[in-house]
């Protein structure tokens, strides 16, 4: 059974042989990320202070991580009238994705659009600002968010006609947690956000695609609106702050989690142990014998303070219990090794 056939098994609960893995890492996934480029040049490997095809200016410091933004070009709403949207149809923005599609062999593709909806608009127009113009100007958000996602959707048909069948999945990242609950309550997420993701994941469902989503923090409120409208696979990081057994009491079997062991917590700084045991009550409390899980580790690890000794012990934990064989050749395989894919990662410059 190829890499795809196992990955769309575990996402329909259609009995996998073994739980799929994104692990670059050491060299085993059975996924394979396709991006589009910034026609500016910018990229996530951007130094100091860059500004992307937005005009959202980023900032990052020489300790590794992923930058911020810290200019938003429509913090003032009235900008509007004479800001340069981009041009999703940019012919730079796609100079190289037949050529990265011809890469993926088997393997699973997913077209990865990067922020989402929620993540560009206060990237556009700054954090508290978005959250009082839900209430001070709302005809405004609402139109700032309609233009966010024509640019996406727009951007997707033109990568599928591209690709002409060979991408099997869509997949954006809107972080919607704090450490405790989600940065909006369910009534501005329904008025303001789930008509445009329904919108959104039906199209990309129209063009045979499985909608893929990234969300850290607790976002247990509105994992279930996101199941409704239309999310097939839920990509976690944080097992610790939305709890183990409450996701898998409510939600276990009703969506396929792609998840990792705990990013904050447990894979930074918990033992060997601890990380083993994490692994497994992943695949046993959130996956199904029929399917539902995914295993992938971390990318930007460096910026997390994990060492590659603990993404191995994951690695090894995960394919062990998922039913992965030879995992412990491919450990000996790769013993001194950091091994780059093509996987996706807010660190990647594809």
């Amino acid at each position: 059974m190829t890499s795809r056939e196992i990955v769309e098994r575990a996402i329909t609960f259609n009995r996998p042989p073994r739980v799929p893995l994104k692990f670059e890492v050491v060299g085993v996934s059975d996924c394979y990320d396709v991006w589009t480029h910034d026609p500016t040049g910018w990229t996530w490997t951007f130094r100091g202070r860059a500004a992307d095809e937005w005009g959202c200016v980023w900032e990052r410091t020489d300790v590794s991580n992923t930058g911020q933004v810290v200019v938003h070009p429509l913090r003032d709403l009235a900008n509007m009238a004479d800001y340069a949207w981009p041009d999703p149809d940019d012919p730079r923005r796609y100079h190289d994705f037949e050529q990265q599609l011809d890469g993926a062999g088997d393997r699973f593709v997913m077209f990865c659009f990067g922020p989402g909806i929620f993540e560009r608009l206060h990237m556009l127009h700054g954090m508290p600002e978005t959250l009082m113009d839900f209430y001070k100007h709302p005809d405004e958000i609402h139109a700032l968010i309609d233009r966010i996602l024509e640019h996406h959707l727009r951007v997707l048909r033109n990568c599928t006609r591209i690709a002409g069948g060979r991408i099997h999945a869509a997949a954006m990242a809107d972080d919607w947690g704090l450490q405790d609950r989600a940065f909006v309550g369910r009534k501005v997420f329904r008025t303001f956000f789930l008509p445009r993701y329904r919108r959104w994941f039906d199209e990309i469902k129209a063009a045979g695609l499985h909608v893929w989503m990234h969300s850290c923090g607790r976002i247990n409120e509105l994992l279930d609106d996101l199941i409704d409208c239309g999310v097939e696979v839920i990509n976690m990081q944080q097992p610790n702050v939305v709890g183990i057994d409450e996701i898998s009491e409510r939600f276990r079997g009703r969506v396929c989690f792609e998840s990792i062991v705990d990013t904050q917590t447990t894979l930074p700084r918990g033992s060997y142990d601890e990380i083993r045991a994490q692994a497994r009550a992943l695949l046993e409390k959130w996956g199904t014998p029929d399917g539902g899980f995914i295993a992938s580790d971390y990318n930007d690890a460096e910026a997390i303070g994990v060492t590659l000794d603990r993404r191995r012990v994951m690695f090894e934990a995960f394919a062990e219990a998922g039913g992965y064989p030879d995992v412990h050749r491919v450990l000996e395989q790769t013993a001194g090794d950091t091994l780059e894919g093509h996987l996706w990662g807010r660190h990647s410059g594809a």
